[in-house]
């Protein structure tokens, strides 16, 4: 069988008359996978195992040898399914790395707020300790008080001319002793025009902005899937086909996995990457930082 596969089966249905909906009909399969079939075209079919089925019930129909079909179809899909394989276990891997790292998070940050809490706890206890020097604080505290000397009642001072002694003293009440002290000092006045005008809205030296944003562009020429993590977020699996292109953006790093390294550009900032490999190569782990 020097044809494909694919152009193999397709021979065999125009050499019966048969159209594809007409083949579906017979086979009991979607058109679209007998259409796969006929185009090689092995990402469009199921698992292996459901496609070497599809494959088989379509050569019955056709009256092709089921065993020469199975064999050219392990031949051209065998390398396809396990590259599918490595992917998925590939896939699977990135997971759980991303489960641990999850976990480890929520560790330290479990132990990071426990030593804040006995901290909080210890500063507390600290501040309620024994005053290392009694009085003093009292002391500070209490406002001094200006006194104003108060004339002694005992001993009216001299009337004015021609006024008797007897109308002088009467003159000036007896004030209480308490009267001794003074009323408090008022309150602090407003601040004035100056400090009204120094506000914290001064403009901050040295301040940096926060850098510009990384962003990678991945453009297929050809079918293939990439694997991308920016920066500490998940992992995502994006399949491309021919003429697609998708953008991702990131504050420090990305890193990158191509299955199919000769069917894709990278642009990095913009900025056009070299070739990763031939078409089919898988390159793991590409990382690009700032």
């Amino acid at each position: 069988m020097s044809d494909s596969l694919g152009e193999y089966f397709q021979r065999a249905r125009e050499a019966k008359g048969l159209t594809l909906e007409e083949a579906a009909s017979k086979t009991r399969i979607l058109p679209h996978y007998l259409k796969a079939v006929e185009d090689n075209n092995y990402a469009r079919l199921p698992d292996e195992v459901f496609a070497k089925g599809f494959v088989r019930s379509y050569a019955r129909t056709l009256g092709l040898d089921e065993v020469t079909v199975i064999k050219k179809f392990d031949e051209s899909g065998g390398q396809f399914y396990a590259k599918r394989a490595e992917r998925e276990s590939l896939k699977l891997k990135l997971q759980e790395e991303e489960r641990r790292r999850k976990v480890n998070r929520n560790i330290v940050t479990g132990v990071v707020g426990v030593a804040l809490v006995i901290l909080l706890v210890l500063v507390g206890q600290e501040r309620e300790g024994p005053d290392p020097l009694p009085g003093l604080e009292s002391a500070v505290r209490e406002p001094l008080q200006p006194t104003i000397a108060v004339p002694s009642r005992s001993a009216p001072g001299p009337s004015p001319p021609g006024e008797p002694a007897e109308t002088a003293g009467a003159r000036a009440p007896a004030a209480p002793a308490a009267t001794a002290r003074s009323t408090p000092p008022p309150p602090f006045s407003a601040p004035t025009e100056v400090e009204r005008n120094f506000s914290g809205a001064l403009p901050l030296e040295g301040v940096v902005p926060d850098p510009p944003k990384l962003a990678l562009d991945v453009e297929a020429l050809e079918r293939c899937w990439v694997l991308v993590r920016a920066d500490q977020a998940p992992v995502q699996d994006v399949m491309l086909n021919p003429g697609e292109r998708v953008r991702w953006k990131a504050q420090e790093r990305f890193v990158l996995t191509i299955g199919n390294a000769g069917g894709v550009r990278v642009y990095f900032n913009g900025k056009l990457q070299g070739s990763y490999g031939a078409s089919g190569k898988v390159v793991k782990d590409l990382v690009f930082t700032r």
